[in-house]
C-alpha cells in the first residue's frame, strides 16, 4: 500500500527544510519528470514533435514554463497558451527563461484550435492541488477543446479543474497521464476524478517518495492508503491433507429476493469456503454445489446478510436477533440491513467481528440511523473518507467498507484511525449483483479464518482486492454478469 495526502504542500516544506532543497531545485525535477513521461509517450516517427503546454499564473504555470524551456532545448515545436499572466516569482522566472529559449506565447483569449489541432501532445500546467471553486468560463472552453483532441493528455501534479478532495469542476481537464508531484494525493482518487486522471505516476522532486513522506520538522496528518494492483494480498491456500470441513461454513440469507443470496452464495463457494448454506423460511431451488437450509447450521463460521431480505421483513429482524446472541460469529452486513433501525443495537452491543458493505444510498441511511444527521447521496460519495473517519470513531470496532468507483474501507487499529482506498475496480462493477458478490466473497474469507483477531480489517480489504482484481479479466465493460465475474475470481490464483 501507497500513502495518501490530504494537502503535499506541508510535505514540500518539510522537504525543503530537512534535506536543504529549494522551490527552483524541486521545480527543475517536476518539470524533469513531465518532461519524461512526455518522451515515454511518443507514439509518433515525425521528425517534429508537437507539445503544446497550458500554463497558470502560479507554481504549477511555473512547472509548465520550466516544462517548455527543457523541451525547446531539444528541437520540438513547443508552444505556450498562457491562462493568466504569471504572478507568481517562480511563474514569472520560468517564463521568462523560457522565453529566452524561443518559446512563443500565445494568450488564451486569441484563436489557439489550429494550434491544437496539430499537437501531439498537450501538458496542463494551469492549477494544482491548490484548486478551488469552478475554472471560469474561458478555461472551461479551453479544455473542452483540449479533452476532445486525440492527442496524449499529461497533467503536471492533478488536473486542473479538480480540487484537493476530488470534487470535479465542469471542464476540468481529462488526462491520459497524471504526474503528481512527491506523494500521492487524496484527490486524484475520488470517484469523481476516476474518469480525469488516467494513470497515475509519482515524481521524484529531489528525493525519493519515501524520503519525502517522511521528512521531519512538520506534523503531517497521513490521509490514507491505498491498494496496488500487486499488493501482498493473503488469497486462500490449501494444504494437502484437508477436508471441506477445514474451510468452514459461510451462511447467506436469503428472503424476498432469492437471487441476491443465490450470488453470494456461489461467490462464496468460488472464493474457498467449505460449505455453503443458503438459510431460508422457504424451500428455494439452489445450485448443486449449495444447501439450503430453514435453520442457521451448528457448524457455522461466517454469515452475511441483507442482500435481498426486504427492508420491513420478518426475516431480517431475526438475522439481527441472530448476530446479536452470536456474537463470536463474523458477519457480513449489507444492503437492506442498512435501513433497519437495530443495526444501531448490532453497533452498540456487538460492533467487533462486523464488516459492513453499503453503497453511498444504504451508507446515507446507515449515517441517519446511527446519529449523525442527514446528508445526500451525494455529500455521501462526496465527503466519504470524512464522514466514514466518523463512523468509525464512534463504532471502533466495526469495518466500513462504502461502495464507489473507488470504494473505501476504514476501521480502527491500536487505537488508530485507518482509511484504504482501492482503485483498482473497472467500470464493469456497475452491475446489479456485483454488490452480492463481494458480500459473498468477504464472508467466505471469514469462513476459513484467513486471518486473526488483530487482523479482521483484511477481510474487507482481501475482499474488496479480489472483487476488484477480477473484474479486470473482464474484457468488455458493459457486458459482465455476475456469473462472470465469480468466475473471475477462480483466476486470481494463477
Amino acid at each position: 500500500m501507497f500513502k495518501l495526502f490530504s494537502d503535499t504542500r506541508l510535505l514540500d516544506a518539510a522537504c525543503r527544510k530537512s534535506y536543504g532543497l529549494t522551490e527552483e531545485i524541486m521545480m527543475e525535477n517536476a518539470a524533469a519528470a513531465l518532461e519524461k513521461t512526455i518522451f515515454e509517450n511518443i507514439k509518433t516517427d515525425a521528425e517534429k514533435i508537437n507539445v503544446v503546454i497550458l500554463c497558470g499564473r502560479g507554481n504549477n504555470g511555473a512547472d509548465g514554463y520550466a516544462l517548455a524551456r527543457r523541451l525547446n532545448s531539444r528541437m520540438m515545436n513547443v508552444d505556450v497558451i498562457q491562462c493568466g499572466e504569471p504572478s507568481s516569482p517562480l511563474c514569472q522566472f520560468q517564463s521568462e527563461t523560457a522565453a529566452r529559449t524561443g518559446v512563443e506565447f500565445k494568450e488564451i483569449g486569441l484563436s489557439y484550435q489550429k494550434l491544437l489541432e496539430n499537437a501531439d501532445f498537450v501538458a496542463d500546467c494551469v492549477f494544482g492541488s491548490g484548486f478551488h471553486g469552478e475554472l471560469d468560463k474561458k478555461i472551461q472552453k479551453l479544455m473542452k477543446a483540449v479533452n476532445s483532441l486525440k492527442a496524449v493528455k499529461v497533467a503536471c501534479d492533478i488536473p486542473s479543474g479538480i480540487d484537493a478532495e476530488g470534487n470535479v469542476s465542469e471542464g476540468t481537464f481529462c488526462a491520459d497521464v497524471t504526474v503528481t508531484m512527491g506523494a500521492l494525493k487524496m484527490g486524484l482518487y475520488s470517484d469523481a476524478a476516476k474518469d480525469y486522471t488516467g494513470k497515475i505516476v509519482v515524481a521524484d522532486l529531489g528525493v525519493t517518495r519515501e524520503f519525502f513522506e517522511n521528512a521531519s520538522g512538520i506534523e503531517v496528518k497521513e490521509a490514507a492508503c491505498i491498494l496496488e494492483e500487486n499488493e501482498n494480498i493473503n488469497l486462500p491456500h490449501r494444504k494437502n491433507c484437508v477436508n471441506k470441513g477445514s474451510f468452514g461454513h459461510a451462511v447467506i440469507a436469503a428472503g424476498e429476493k432469492t437471487g441476491a443470496a443465490l450470488i453470494a452464495g456461489s461467490a462464496a463457494l468460488r472464493s474457498g469456503a467449505g460449505l455453503v448454506t443458503l438459510v431460508s423460511s422457504e424451500k428455494i431451488d439452489v445450485p448443486m454445489e449449495l444447501m439450503n437450509s430453514s435453520e442457521v447450521p451448528q457448524n457455522c463460521t461466517a454469515v452475511a446478510f441483507g442482500m435481498g431480505l426486504g427492508r420491513n421483513s420478518k426475516a431480517l429482524d431475526e438475522w439481527f436477533d441472530f448476530v446479536l446472541s452470536h456474537k463470536d460469529i463474523p458477519c457480513v452486513i449489507d444492503a437492506d440491513a442498512f435501513y433497519s433501525e437495530k443495526i444501531r443495537s448490532v453497533l452498540e452491543k456487538r460492533p467487533s467481528n462486523v464488516v459492513l458493505t453499503p453503497h453511498p444510498k444504504e451508507f446515507q441511511s446507515l449515517l441517519k440511523i446511527c446519529g449523525f444527521g442527514e446528508y445526500s447521496v451525494s455529500e455521501c460519495v462526496s465527503k466519504r473518507p470524512e464522514l466514514i473517519e466518523k463512523f468509525c470513531r464512534k463504532y471502533p470496532g466495526a469495518v466500513l467498507l462504502v461502495k464507489g468507483a473507488n470504494p473505501v474501507i476504514g476501521f480502527f487499529r491500536k487505537d488508530s484511525m485507518n482509511l484504504i482506498i482501492n482503485p483498482l475496480g473497472k467500470p464493469c462493477l456497475a452491475k446489479a449483483g456485483s454488490g452480492d458478490v463481494l458480500s459473498g466473497v468477504i464472508c467466505a474469507l471469514m469462513a476459513q479464518k484467513t486471518e486473526d483477531k488483530e487482523h479482521f480489517y483484511k477481510y474487507a480489504v482481501t475482499g474488496s482486492w479480489m472483487h476488484a482484481m477480477a473484474s479486470r479479466k473482464i474484457k468488455c465493460d458493459y457486458s459482465m454478469t455476475p456469473s462472470d465475474l465469480i468466475k473471475a475470481i477462480a483466476e486470481l490464483g494463477e
